[in-house]
């Protein structure tokens, strides 16, 4: 069946892979987004687009009607949320509230949100499971906890909502221009630039990097399944790769026995290690990932090479 579903920051990285993947189901797509990180190249033909600000005090959606929200927007960097955190509040919790009081206020009931591993902060144990504390190390992990609150209480109100928690979320389309978000898709734009690759703390810091198609694909799961109403999910593959390791598939997929690394201090809020426990979701969904890293990273490299 045709609906029509609003997608917050689709003319980003992630949220224009979603929108593409519901145009081609058959959904009218309408995408909101401020253009403050997003690129308007990256809006898929045949979505409908509106250039507005979800985290502005007023916002004016009168007359828009849908099935269903995929709300991705807002400040994509721990690292930047320093730089400007009332910015970074606007984007995450107002622009959250809004479109949580405006589903409620129009009739729609289906609401499924992008969060980050960063609500964790530095794990106690590993993998890190839905269930454990949330201690934000920055002002953007801190919005997304606080927007993951409105939504719980959006989802006791009677919203249909699901939250998806990102761990490190890398593929073709990422914006290789950006320094300041996405360890691997800033190593490769270094590496394309014939620069020395900076890295940002030490080797042994590690992440759980999952590609962008296995995103796209739980959230497709989760529009279609009631049994993720009022759950939270991590969306990870519970696979430790520490820096160096990622180094070397990256030196692996450019052919480089060797290449020039710079280390210098870690970012204000880094974490120093993250991998996520995936059960719950290949439970509830029948969810896991299919794209391991060496051949995601060798697809990236090949479309980063075709630019």
């Amino acid at each position: 069946m045709t609906r029509h579903v609003i997608v917050t920051g689709g003319a980003g990285f992630i949220g224009s892979h979603l929108a593409l993947a519901l145009l081609t189901k058959g959904h009218r797509v309408t995408i909101l987004d401020n253009l403050h990180t997003g690129k308007e190249k990256n809006i898929p033909k045949g979505a409908d687009f509106i250039n507005i600000d979800l985290g502005a005090d007023n916002v004016p959606l009168r007359g828009l009607n849908c099935d269903a929200v995929f709300h991705l927007a807002g400040q994509s960097s721990g690292e930047a949320s320093f730089d400007d955190p009332e910015y970074d509040f606007r984007s995450h919790v107002l622009s959250t509230f809004n479109m949580l009081r405006w589903c409620k206020e129009t009739g729609v009931s289906r609401f499924i949100y992008s969060s980050s591993m960063s609500v964790y902060g530095d794990p106690d144990t590993l993998p890190i499971n839905e269930g454990h504390a949330l201690r934000p190390k920055t002002f953007y992990g801190a919005g997304k906890a606080a927007a993951e609150a409105y939504i719980n209480l959006f989802s006791r109100l009677g919203l249909n909502t699901t939250v998806f928690r990102l761990f490190s979320v890398y593929g073709p389309g990422q914006d290789l221009d950006n320094k300041m978000q996405g360890m691997l898709s800033i190593y490769l734009s270094y590496m394309l630039e014939g620069n020395p690759v900076i890295v940002k703390g030490s080797a042994g810091r590690y992440r759980d990097f999952i590609n962008v198609g296995d995103i796209v694909a739980a959230w497709l799961l989760a529009y279609e399944s009631p049994v993720s109403f009022g759950k939270t999910y991590n969306l990870a593959t519970g696979v430790k790769t520490t820096v160096q390791d990622l180094l070397n598939e990256l030196k692996s997929a450019f052919n480089a026995k060797d290449y020039p690394i710079e280390f210098g201090q870690n970012t204000a809020g880094d974490q120093f290690g993250t991998v996520g426990d995936i059960s719950l979701i290949k439970k509830d969904l029948n969810w896991q990932p299919a794209i391991d890293l060496k051949a995601g990273i060798a697809a990236m490299a090949k479309w980063a090479r075709d630019l």
